[in-house]
């Protein structure tokens, strides 16, 4: 699955694009930014490739690299779901970004797509995403994509979107 804005590309990684992610190695033809992947990165793989080899149907909520058109669709970060919507047609998002191509608007651009796509979607009813209470620019993203504060909770700000 692939989703676009004049910009950007987002390219889902299907289980062996997720493995070569694991195992530090580009899939064919794909070029990373330097500094790719992020630790987040290999987190989001992992716990992707977790579930779905305990049997879990992800459906198509999965984690997309994000490709810069201009840059020659060079792989700059990535943004995903940790799952499927639960029970309350709720799913968890996250992002990140390479230093090099931060303050870009990459991430906003991104998370705006991602967020129209999943809450245009008939079992979604609301996207929520957690962030560090240090990490501003993360909320300055979250909230420039439409999102708002839910609640603030020791270190962590969680944000939420609801669907229409």
């Amino acid at each position: 699955m692939e989703l676009a804005t004049p910009r950007l590309r987002l390219c889902a990684l299907e289980p062996a694009g997720l493995r070569a992610l694991l195992g530090g190695v580009a899939a064919p033809g794909a070029r990373w930014a330097r500094g790719y992947p992020l630790d987040g990165s290999l987190v989001a793989a992992a716990m992707q490739l977790e579930r779905l080899d305990a049997g879990a149907d992800r459906g198509p909520f999965g984690l997309f690299h994000i490709l810069v058109r201009e840059a020659g669709d060079l792989v700059v970060g990535d943004i995903g779901f940790h799952g499927a919507p639960d029970e309350l047609g709720i799913v968890s998002i996250g992002f990140g970004i390479v230093p090099a191509a931060r303050h870009r608007g990459y991430a906003a651009e991104a998370l705006r797509t991602v967020l129209d796509w999943a809450l245009g979607r008939p079992e979604v009813r609301a996207v929520c995403a957690d962030t560090d209470l240090v990490h501003l620019d993360s909320q300055r993203v979250l909230v420039s994509a439409g999102m708002r504060l839910a609640a603030a909770e020791g270190d962590r700000k969680l944000y939420e979107i609801q669907a229409s």
